[in-house]
């Protein structure tokens, strides 16, 4: 029996718009930010709220659940086919590590890549585990677990690091490739990896596990008993989750210190951060069932269906307009933030017109189809044609 790419008529065409969707908040939360002496707007205060409150942290928070969901999609497909799941799979994330190795050392330090494919080695140990236990789960790593080091981090010094400082403001500007690369590994979290990635690396696998717990729920076809938790979740999102995210503004905006009388506030961070996600997921999935909707969102699909291809293009659009080692455009610190987000936007379009190009003739994107291909070769399943 083969292990195959899944068909157009076998995907949930939802979840594909809903990856591009995430993909495109992605995008914006990823801007290069100048430092004080960039170019300042008028729109920049209001910009940055809403940054806070709409975008960060939330559509990375969304992916990783999708991602988990995913990952329940491949585990029922190859039980069907009565298929070494494990195998394949950890040859897969092995593949997907390295993947994220190069994009991360090589491109961008704000890689997520290598966090999936860590934590989707994980996901095979608890992949049988009941609905329930996945849940105690989920709140342990996304709301106890993060909520620590984020206290940790913030208020203790746990994220000090022995780096000049003045680098980071060395990065964007200098005009050596290599040097680039140099300052790029020295910043990497992976290198900081005690620092910067047990908040990553928990966070992330708590939003797999949710991602797990809606493959099993069967969320994304919404049946009766799914679409009442999408309500619940619509309710909640919208009121705990962006009651959160407002006191997440303030203390980004150094508007609140978290001293000893407000230690709960970042747990409550942590746990409001998944629920505005879920709320934009099981919003779009309600959405997309009407016809007048979906028409709209499927402009999504084609950059959701090439996920992987558009992250790491993303990565190549910025390092090409903003930063200076490429000799290119050398956007970062000349445009106001508010001309920025305008960027992202149209770089966006831009990806929506390559990807739907690209499926025009090809099945799958171009990483996607590599990945798969040597996937399914090393793990000697056949691919069809």
């Amino acid at each position: 029996m083969k292990l195959q790419p899944i068909s157009k008529g076998a995907r949930i065409d939802a979840v594909d718009a809903l990856r591009g969707f995430a993909l495109l908040g992605v995008l914006i939360a990823n801007i290069p930010v100048a430092g004080p002496d960039a170019i300042t707007g008028q729109w920049d205060s209001i910009l940055t709220l809403l940054s806070h409150l709409l975008i960060d942290k939330k559509f990375i928070t969304a992916f990783s659940i999708l991602f988990g969901f995913g990952f329940y999609i491949q585990m029922k497909r190859a039980e069907e086919k009565s298929i070494n799941f494990r195998r394949y799979f950890l040859i897969r994330m092995g593949l997907l590590f390295v993947i994220g190795l190069v994009h991360s050392y090589g491109l961008w330090n704000g890689d997520i890549i290598m966090s999936y494919a860590l934590g989707g080695v994980f996901l095979l140990l608890v992949r049988k585990w009941s609905v329930k236990k996945l849940f105690l789960s989920a709140l342990l790593f996304n709301v106890l677990f993060t909520g620590i080091f984020f206290i940790g981090n913030s208020a203790f010094g746990w994220q000090i690091y022995d780096y000049d400082y003045a680098l980071d403001g060395e990065y964007p500007i200098t005009l050596s490739f290599a040097r680039y690369l140099t300052i790029n590994f020295i910043m990497n979290p992976w290198t900081n990896f005690l620092k910067d990635m047990p908040i990553t690396l928990v966070f992330t696998f708590g939003n797999m596990l949710v991602g797990l717990i809606l493959g099993k729920l069967d969320f994304f076809r919404l049946p009766k008993k799914a679409r009442k938790l999408a309500n619940y979740l619509i309710i909640l999102g919208a009121t705990v989750g962006f009651a959160s995210s407002f006191f997440y503004h303030k203390v980004m905006a150094g508007e609140l210190e978290l001293d000893l009388p407000l230690l709960w506030v970042p747990f409550v961070l942590a746990g409001g951060m998944v629920l505005q996600s879920l709320f934009y997921i099981s919003l779009f999935v309600r959405a997309y069932q009407y016809v007048k909707f979906k028409k709209i969102l499927q402009f999504f699909n084609n950059v959701g269906r090439t996920a992987l291809s558009n992250y790491i293009l993303q990565s190549i659009f910025y390092l090409f307009l903003f930063y200076h080692c490429t000799h290119a455009f050398q956007l970062f610190g000349k445009i106001t933030m508010g001309e920025t987000y305008l960027l992202a936007l149209l770089l966006f379009v831009l990806q929506t017109l390559l990807s739907y190009l690209w499926l025009k003739r090809y099945t799958q994107g171009p990483l996607e189809y590599i990945w798969k291909k040597i996937s399914y070769g090393m793990a000697k399943f056949k691919l069809p044609g």
